[in-house]
């Protein structure tokens, strides 16, 4: 039975690799301050290229409410992104509290903002403005 749940597991992971799932960042660290340091990195890595994508497409929306300024896009993407980050935020926060005051707190904090992150980075580098 054992062997049967192993091929399961196995078989999940394959599928979740085939299908374009990005891999769980330092499950190679030694320990909980390293696993958390590196993922700590790993946010930060996501913020940036997050930040990056924000300000490419506040820039396109700049241009486009000088040419249109009936309907003001910049002003509203702007605070879309800081309601989303602040969602996100309260989100991770709930979600760490489920572990108290273990050591898994932090670690759940940085997946989730990951799993967000992904998800935001994904719309953003959607957005095409016409």
């Amino acid at each position: 039975m054992k062997s049967l749940l192993a091929f399961g597991v196995a078989l999940q992971i394959s599928s979740a690799y085939a299908q374009g799932v990005e891999p769980m960042p330092c499950m190679d660290a030694a320990n909980t301050i390293e696993k958390n340091l590196c993922l700590g990195r790993e946010v930060e890595a996501l913020d940036k290229v997050i930040s990056a994508q924000v300000s490419r497409i506040a820039a396109v929306l700049r241009g486009r409410d000088a040419d249109e300024p009936v309907v003001r896009l910049a002003p509203a993407f702007a605070s879309s992104q800081a309601k989303w980050q602040q969602f996100r935020d309260a989100e991770c926060s709930f979600r760490s509290l489920s572990f108290g005051s273990g050591t898994g707190a932090t670690a759940e904090f940085a997946f989730c903002k990951m799993e967000h992150g992904r998800l935001r980075l994904s719309h953003l580098q959607g957005f095409r403005y016409q």
